[in-house]
């Protein structure tokens, strides 16, 4: 079964979803339009920035986030040949195209952006684009980061999240969510139970989201490849 929701109503049918999805372990997936402050002029009401974390929370619950129109094609086909609950979570914002069609993607493996060692930052969904743009400028400066697209965030990729911190020297994840109980935190479980370092979370603080557009809001919550500049730089002086 195919569910389609507005991300704004996910909260208000979290019980539902729990109780008559995830706890019968039906196969549903939910799929969701209305997330983050890439939502744009709808204003708070409708940025749902807590929704990863409600469904990663979820016992038996599949968590995605897709990073482009590929990837979701791919996603999507893929949902449908898991016989369990799965929620989706889709960009409104319209976002560059990052992979072409030859591009293989597994779920609950992250996929791995160039072989940079300054630093690793890990992004999910509409951040993918912007973590890639800083790299991309980063390399001008002789700084070489790669990027890991988190496109499962529950079951997530505990291997490559291990491998990266063991291969670079500093660790961000960026998400257009609350730095709480999103990509940012499934990564720090990770880190805390098999390798423990530091890592830098890029998110929405604490707050509720405001109405503009998605290109000023993702500049105001610094959630921008400048802010992602900056954060590499500034940390990378520090020991």
């Amino acid at each position: 079964m195919l569910a389609h929701l507005q991300c704004l109503h996910v909260g208000r049918a979290y019980d539902q979803i729990r109780n008559s999805i995830a706890y019968p372990h039906l196969n549903v997936k939910i799929c969701a339009s209305h997330a983050g402050v890439t939502v744009g002029e709808d204003g708070a009401t409708h940025q749902m920035l807590e929704d990863l974390g409600m469904m990663r929370g979820m016992a038996n619950m599949c968590v995605m986030c897709t990073s482009d129109d590929i990837q979701t094609k791919w996603a999507v086909e893929e949902i449908s040949k898991i016989k369990e609950p799965v929620y989706l979570r889709l960009c409104r914002y319209a976002t560059p195209l990052i992979y072409d069609e030859t591009q293989k993607f597994e779920f609950g493996k992250g996929v791995q952006i160039g072989e940079g060692t300054d630093a690793t930052v890990f992004a999910t969904g509409v951040t993918v684009s912007e973590a890639i743009k800083a790299k991309e400028e980063l390399s001008k400066d002789g700084i070489d980061i790669r990027v890991v697209d988190i496109h499962t965030i529950k079951p997530i990729d505990e291997e490559l999240i291990v491998k990266c911190a063991k291969e670079t020297k500093k660790l961000i994840s960026i998400e257009d969510h609350s730095v709480i109980n999103g990509l940012g935190s499934a990564i720090s479980d990770v880190l805390s139970d098999k390798y423990p370092c530091k890592l830098i979370r890029m998110g929405i603080k604490d707050r509720y989201g405001k109405s503009a557009s998605a290109k000023e809001l993702l500049k105001y919550f610094e959630l921008t490849s400048e802010d992602i500049i900056k954060i590499v730089k500034n940390n990378l002086t520090k020991k």
